[in-house]
């Protein structure tokens, strides 16, 4: 089942399938990637209670040996969703015997998005019904097409950053590289994908943009309470997306949860928000 909200300006689709957004236009223009499986079968999956993988393939809790699939158990769940007042979409998730046999904690998840103008506020709300401490992550995995108008060259695409940023990237493999070197704009195409994701850590910058030189349409994303931002797409030119993933964590040998960098813990009894925003315009409206 599908969601959608709209205002004057933005609509928003939201799938109960991993409580993904599925559709994001601004005047009717389409920001989201099409979920082609040949290359990325979905669109902007939710990541929790982990970001990446555990490159072992497991963890290890209370002596237990668990097998947690890349970027968790949020994005194959089926959430409850609602539209309380016409201008957002809320997603609950709860834990039950399924979530359990990989992830030994009762959470309630709420991820709640919110049409602000032209701004979708998102927030992640985790509760711990455990008797025990909960390492958990959340973020999103959020797939753009690329180029964003049909036709335009691919190579003229870049990400902006609110400041110039001395940035070093990385992936879970062992592989880093420089990704800005005080500057603020970081060219992509798809050979500088060769290596996988290219993860960066606390920008100074408060918010990315990613857009074209010869493209009207921009989406900035507002991702200070999200320390990491994972950059990711195919190295094949045929996959038109490119992924932009503000996260609390990130990928980690283990051998547990806790080992996590970056990774929250949150006490029994408590809840905690983290929240981002993807502002949309048109530079000839600026």
């Amino acid at each position: 089942m599908d969601l959608s909200v709209k205002n004057d300006r933005i609509s928003l689709t939201v799938s109960d399938f991993g409580g993904e957004m599925t559709s994001l236009k601004l005047d009717g223009f389409e920001y989201l990637w099409k979920a082609d499986p040949a290359y990325f079968g979905r669109v902007s999956p939710i990541l929790f209670p982990i970001t990446g993988r555990f490159m072992d393939g497991f963890y290890i809790h209370n002596g237990k040996k668990y097998e947690l699939k890349l970027n968790g158990l949020a994005q194959d769940a089926h959430f409850e969703l609602s539209s309380p007042d016409g201008n957002s979409i809320v997603c609950h998730l709860r834990a039950d015997e399924k979530t359990l046999s990989v992830y030994p904690f009762d959470f309630d998840l709420t991820v709640r998005y919110c049409l602000d103008g032209q701004n979708v506020n998102i927030s992640f709300e985790v509760t711990n019904h455990s008797g025990e401490v909960m390492p958990y992550s959340v973020g999103n995995h959020t797939a753009y097409r690329w180029p964003l108008i049909s036709g335009e060259d691919p190579g003229s695409y870049f990400l902006r950053f609110e400041k110039e940023e001395h940035l070093r990237s990385f992936n879970p493999f062992g592989w880093t590289a420089d990704f800005l070197c005080g500057e603020k704009i970081r060219p992509i195409y798809h050979a500088f994908y060769e290596n996988g994701t290219r993860s960066f850590r606390d920008p100074a910058s408060a918010w990315i943009e990613y857009t074209g030189a010869t493209c009207d349409y921009v989406v900035r994303t507002w991702r200070s309470e999200l320390p990491f931002t994972a950059n990711w797409a195919s190295g094949d030119p045929k996959a038109e997306l490119v992924c932009i993933e503000p996260t609390l964590s990130i990928s980690s040998h283990g051998p547990g949860l806790s080992d996590r960098e970056g990774i929250h813990l949150l006490r029994s009894g408590e809840t905690e928000t983290t929240s981002y925003r993807l502002e949309l315009y048109k530079k000839s409206e600026r």
